[in-house]
Formats: C-alpha cells, sequence, structure tokens
C-alpha cells in the first residue's frame, strides 16, 4: 500500500470512531487493512538484513559472481580467524563462518572492546563483492592470495 492509502484509511478510522457509535461494517475491515500494513512495515524492517546462510551458500561463495554480492545481509556468529588493530584504532577483522572453515570474509570495525582471535562476532551489513587478501591488510601471511568477500558493517555485535 501507498502512503496516501494508508494515510487515507488511518482518517476513515478516526473519523468513524469518533463519529458513529452505531453499527459499521467498513470499521472493522478498515482496522484489518491498517494492521496488515502495520505488520508488513515490521516484516520489511527485520528483513532488511536477512541471514546470509538462507540467502546464500556460505561454505563457498566461489559460485557467486561479485556482481551478485552485492546485499545487505547478516553475518552471524562468525568466527574471527586473523586480526590486525591500525594506528586509528580500527580493527580489520578476517572472519570465516566455521572454526574450521576456509571461506573468508574480511571488513573492518570500530570498537571500544578488545577483539580477539577466536571471538564469534554478529554482523549487520552490506556484502561488497569479492577480493584477495594481500599485504595491505597485514593479516598473517599465510592467507595472502586467500579469495575473500569483502563485508561493509553497519551494525556489530561481539558474542
Amino acid at each position: 500500500m501507498n502512503r496516501k492509502r494508508i494515510a487515507l484509511i488511518t482518517s476513515l478510522i478516526f473519523l468513524s470512531d469518533c463519529s458513529i457509535e452505531s453499527f459499521n461494517p467498513l470499521k472493522n475491515d478498515l482496522k484489518n487493512d491498517v494492521q496488515a500494513v502495520s505488520q508488513s512495515h515490521k516484516k520489511k524492517t527485520s528483513d532488511k538484513y536477512p541471514d546470509i546462510s538462507k540467502e546464500l551458500d556460505i561454505t563457498s561463495m566461489e559460485q557467486y559472481s561479485s556482481n551478485v554480492l552485492f546485499m545487505n545481509l547478516t553475518l552471524r556468529n562468525f568466527h574471527v580467524k586473523d586480526i590486525y588493530l591500525d594506528d586509528q584504532g580500527t580493527y580489520h577483522l578476517l572472519l570465516t563462518p566455521l572454526k574450521t572453515s576456509n571461506q573468508y570474509f574480511v571488513t573492518t570495525i570500530k570498537s571500544n572492546k578488545t577483539i580477539k582471535i577466536g571471538d564469534k562476532i554478529t554482523i549487520q551489513g552490506f556484502i561488497n563483492g569479492k577480493v584477495k587478501v594481500h599485504d595491505e591488510y597485514s593479516f598473517s601471511s599465510k592467507y595472502n592470495g586467500k579469495k575473500a568477500v569483502s563485508v561493509i558493517v553497519d551494525h556489530f555485535e561481539i558474542n
């Protein structure tokens, strides 16, 4: 429903409640429409960051082209494989969905809490295509040349 229709329905409900106290067959239908609209709005906000495991095969991101990997997602309970804290206090993280996984995700965040290798983190953000891990990331050299998925963080929580 568009905003004009919602405003019209809301005003009609208000007017029908104020002016007519007798039986009004439209009253219940209009209230049901408004309730349906409010429920669909709640669903949209919670679906802004769907769980990555329900949208993509996180064990093999190689099957997706970089063009496909541009979407809002939640990375739930990902493991911190490697970490680098730069001079500005920004954490550069190398993440995996499972402790033993070799599917990597890279991101940067600012946090007042200390983050350590092995911590679990949940991130809501934007998947930003594929990258290769190289020296500029300042991760351990064993990760150089590894393929990863870049993530821009909107919100995070250290678990």
